[in-house]
């Protein structure tokens, strides 16, 4: 009779957004059964319900409770802290992340978010007294000294409390939401280079290849020696022609570049999808020639290869590419001090970052009518966020001649009429 106990093929169905969480019917029993797979051990519980919606709804109560035993808490208690369902949406996001639904560093932002700040300050309040006041509270103390975040930043926040309470009541540990504090925030765009800048800049890294510069802490400690190189000048050029962003470095590689020739030759890059985009970009002309003398030095240095990553290809692993990354971040940084171009007019920091921008801006001030929507699809962003912050500091001055130019019109000629523009 064992076989009336095994699951029927064609009734397991996965619980969307719960893991390894499934529901399933089998011979021995009109109910519908939940199961969970976790650390090498299967968990299995009657659903006591006949029809799938009710039981569907229950194997999430099942999930709860298990995730509940896992941190300490009764099964069953409607009585659940917030660290609670902290921890068990942050298993849902996990899952996701396996998924490929979220990117692996928003899981560890969310990571660390979790367990720097909300849980120390609400894990162990239940879920239900996270209310107005505890979320205001929380948010006033980190925009107080000696965190100040920004309202951007606790919005960031805010939204993950949001976030876990929304599980919370999926949960049935809350009945509802409560009111959230309103927050407003002021747009702050990165600063760009003047193109007068962008030839300073990379004119200054040209000259400087191979000079070692020492970084040495506030305490006056020397840290370590960061070398100028010959990648720093390309990366400069290479960014600026591509529109990309200093995160898609990380993960570009040769074989997401395609070389296209012609009148008006220009790359092709079609790297995996980034902050929710994953559209090909095309590149300026001036991008085809330093990425070809990129790829002809390193051929030369025994790289150069398909699935070599394009900048820093002697770091190959997947958990050395963030030190890849920081390791241009600081010959930048360096590069910024030597040309005093660490800060605009306005006193606004530069960074590695600012090279994208720049290479937005100099396509809205220098371009022949640039339709907004092309550049933003390009660019793997929105006309919005051209908009808000990438072209925040367009003025009128810098297309006065498109302002003042006027279309071309037909000579008509009527009775009584002579159009003369």
């Amino acid at each position: 009779m064992a076989h009336r106990t095994v699951p029927i093929p064609e009734t397991v169905e996965k619980v969307k957004g719960y893991g390894t969480l499934t529901i399933f019917q089998m011979e021995a029993s009109p109910y519908w059964y939940a199961r969970f797979f976790e650390d090498g051990k299967i968990r299995k519980k009657s659903t006591k319900k006949i029809h799938k919606v009710e039981a569907i709804a229950e194997a999430k109560k099942f999930f709860g409770e298990l995730q509940g035993l896992k941190f300490g808490e009764a099964p069953g208690s409607k009585k659940h802290t917030f660290a609670y369902v902290a921890r068990s949406h942050f298993e849902e996001t996990k899952a996701r992340q396996q998924r490929d639904e979220i990117s692996r560093s928003k899981l560890n932002f969310d990571e660390v978010r979790l367990e720097k700040d909300i849980l120390p300050a609400l894990g162990k309040q239940l879920a239900e007294d996270v209310d107005y006041m505890a979320i205001s509270r929380y948010l006033n103390k980190l925009s107080a000294p000696p965190r100040n975040l920004s309202s951007a930043s606790l919005k960031i926040h805010l939204s993950h409390i949001k976030t876990i309470l929304k599980h919370a009541q999926q949960l049935r540990v809350i009945a509802h939401l409560p009111a959230f504090p309103k927050l407003s925030t002021v747009d702050s765009p990165r600063a760009w280079f003047t193109a007068h800048e962008y030839n300073v800049l990379h004119n200054t890294a040209k000259a400087n290849i191979g000079r070692t510069f020492p970084q040495v802490a506030t305490t006056g400690e020397q840290l370590r020696n960061i070398t100028l190189t010959a990648e720093l000048y390309d990366l400069i050029i290479f960014m600026v022609n591509t529109f990309i962003r200093p995160t898609d470095i990380r993960v570009l590689k040769h074989k997401d570049i395609t070389i296209k020739k012609g009148d008006s030759p220009y790359l092709r890059l079609a790297h995996g999808k980034t902050k929710g985009h994953s559209d090909p970009m095309v590149s300026m002309p001036a991008a085809v020639k330093v990425y070809e003398r990129l790829l002809a030095r390193q051929k030369e240095e025994g790289f150069g290869r398909p699935d070599d990553y394009v900048f820093q290809p002697e770091f190959n692993e997947e958990r050395q590419r963030s030190y890849a990354l920081r390791s241009l971040h600081r010959q930048f940084d360096q590069l910024l001090i030597l040309t005093k171009l660490k800060t605009n007019n306005q006193n606004k920091p530069r960074s590695l970052y600012s090279l994208r921008h720049t290479s937005i801006m100099l396509r809205l001030v220098n371009g022949d009518g640039i339709d907004s929507l092309v550049l933003a699809r390009n660019a793997r962003t929105s006309v919005e966020m051209i908009d808000r912050f990438y072209a925040r500091p367009l003025t009128g001055e810098m297309k006065v001649d498109m302002l003042h130019s006027r279309k071309k019109k037909k000579k008509v000629v009527e009775e009584g009429y002579d159009d003369v523009g």
